[in-house]
């Protein structure tokens, strides 16, 4: 048996299966959007809808690195490193926290209001969008991390409250590595390109103009209708590009996905057979 070989055949049927999770999932994106036309909020009646219109948050939230305030945002840190591909010392980046957040917010055009509640839903693309490095090119260290790890679980979990014993020590709604000397840099700028370190932040607020495509049902808070995730086959997708919001544009990421997923289920069932010594290597 060939360990090594094995256990890359059953990481390539893992990616695999996320890949056609994905396709599924951009399956009933595309049926839905087929049905579709772009209609004002005033002519919104209950069931799946496509609509557009400028934010209006009234009480946002704070972005994580710049405490911007926003809607909806997404946050990313990564570091730079170096990785042997093809005998060769290629420069990548590795993941270090990710995550996103939102919270209800209005959409208003000329013909009316509705209430969008976004919990559950995805992102295709932000207005915003912000870098930042650390001038000292330092981590906040294990301690404090920690230290902000308890005060989230003190407000998540009061009154003593049982704790999930498994917990990530970074977070998918705040991250807890924040350096305290952060600043501004332009993106693609050679500042960017050379930190070790980088810290990004995506996002929404009031007066950005979105799409959002999601299922309206009666009894918003502040108007007479809501946007809301409705499950798997009825999801809520924002926008700043009604394009994105396209049957064409989920069947174009459905054959990626599909085909991307096929590809490497096949090629984890030969890493597997090897890696199980049926056949070569």
């Amino acid at each position: 048996m060939n360990t090594p070989t094995l256990l890359t055949g059953l990481g390539c049927g893992a990616a695999s299966g996320l890949l056609l999770r994905m396709a599924k999932q951009e399956l009933a994106a595309r049926k839905m959007a087929g049905k579709l036309k772009l209609t004002p909020i005033g002519n919104i009646q209950p069931g799946v809808c496509l609509t557009g219109g400028e934010v209006v948050c009234e009480k946002p939230l704070v972005t994580p690195y710049s405490q911007t305030h926003a809607a909806w945002y997404r946050f990313a840190a990564t570091e730079r490193g170096l990785r042997d591909l093809d005998n060769h010392r290629k420069k990548t980046d590795k993941m270090l926290s990710s995550g996103s957040q939102n919270c209800p917010f209005f959409l208003r055009d000329d013909s009316g209001i509705i209430e969008v509640l976004p919990n559950g839903g995805t992102a295709g693309s932000y207005p915003h969008h912000r870098i930042l490095i650390s001038q000292s090119g330092k981590r906040t260290n294990l301690g404090d991390r920690m230290k902000k790890l308890k005060e989230i679980d003190r407000q998540n979990h009061p009154d003593g409250e049982k704790k999930p014993f498994f917990r990530k020590i970074e977070m998918e709604d705040a991250p807890l590595d924040i350096p305290d000397d952060l600043v501004e840099v332009e993106t693609g700028s050679r500042e960017a390109k050379n930190a070790l370190r980088k810290y990004s932040e995506s996002w929404i607020q009031t007066g950005d103009h979105v799409f959002v495509m999601g299922t309206v049902a009666a009894g918003g808070s502040g108007s007479p209708m809501k946007i809301t995730h409705a499950g798997k086959h009825s999801p809520l997708m924002m926008s700043t590009d009604v394009n994105e919001l396209s049957a064409g544009a989920f069947g174009r990421n459905l054959m990626v996905a599909s085909l991307s997923g096929l590809g490497l289920g096949a090629l984890g069932v030969v890493f597997v057979l090897m890696g199980l010594g049926f056949f070569g290597g």
